[in-house]
């Protein structure tokens, strides 16, 4: 489910990993030709490449980042997230704090 948010001309929209069916088989959304990827990614890659700024939030889940959004993010190539201003939020039971998700997260940030 994606929702919008709009506040004196800003606007996010929440991309929750879940809601995207990926499939079991992983088919990076690069490797396709240009727009012949599923509909589903090419969208939110559109999305992705159109955002000003992204703000990521995980929880640390075996030390690293969520697995729903690793495989998410695994689908698209560094350059559409790169050089973009960018935040990120983490959060752990433990002690840690979810700073062993940052490092993850960063990565691909």
């Amino acid at each position: 489910m994606c929702r919008r948010f709009t506040k004196v001309n800003h606007s996010a929209e929440l991309i929750d990993p879940l809601d995207f069916d990926l499939g079991s088989i992983f088919e990076p959304h690069f490797v396709y030709a240009r727009d012949n990827a599923p509909a589903q990614l090419q969208s939110l890659a559109e999305k992705i490449a159109a955002a000003d700024r992204y703000i990521m939030v995980s929880p640390e889940y075996n030390h690293s980042m969520s697995p729903a959004l690793t495989h998410l993010l695994n689908h698209f190539g560094s350059s559409l997230l790169s050089y973009k201003p960018s935040t990120i939020v983490t959060y752990s039971a433990g002690h840690w704090d979810g700073a062993r998700a940052a490092v993850g997260m960063h990565t691909f940030l």
